[in-house]
């Protein structure tokens, strides 16, 4: 995730950690670990990803960005993503590596597009969110 920061410091911080409880999510489904310590990881990305959308929001909210309201629609696919996660882990279900890795790649395309329009946005109206 370092290799495509947006240069809001706050975003940045809420992405590194998003990409790394996908990582653990990510290895704890390949290798077939805790049960307990997946249904953990799984609350924390939902729980984590649910307050940092909220923050973006309300920094876009804050300064005026015209393009919140599209943003804040393609947070639906992930947090879609995250809840079939859950579903089929709590039903016993041993796979989900294949949808940990959809995960990482919306995050990392989300980052490299929705997030870098705002930060662009940004740099160009003089906005300096924090």
């Amino acid at each position: 995730m370092a290799e495509s920061p947006t240069g809001i410091e706050t975003m940045d911080v809420h992405h590194r950690v998003q990409a790394g409880l996908v990582d653990l999510l990510e290895q704890l489904l390949v290798q077939g670990g805790d049960r307990v310590l997946t249904e953990e990881t799984l609350t924390r990305l939902a729980d984590f990803a649910e307050a940092h959308f909220r923050t973006e929001e309300q920094l876009m909210g804050q300064h005026g960005y015209p393009g919140r309201d599209g943003h804040a629609g393609a947070y639906v696919g992930l947090m879609e993503s995250v809840r079939a996660i859950q579903r089929a882990h709590a039903g016993g279900a041993a796979g989900g590596a294949a949808t940990a890795a959809a995960l990482r790649s919306w995050l990392l395309d989300h980052v490299r597009t929705a997030d870098a329009a705002f930060a662009e946005w940004c740099r160009a109206n003089g906005v300096r969110p924090e």
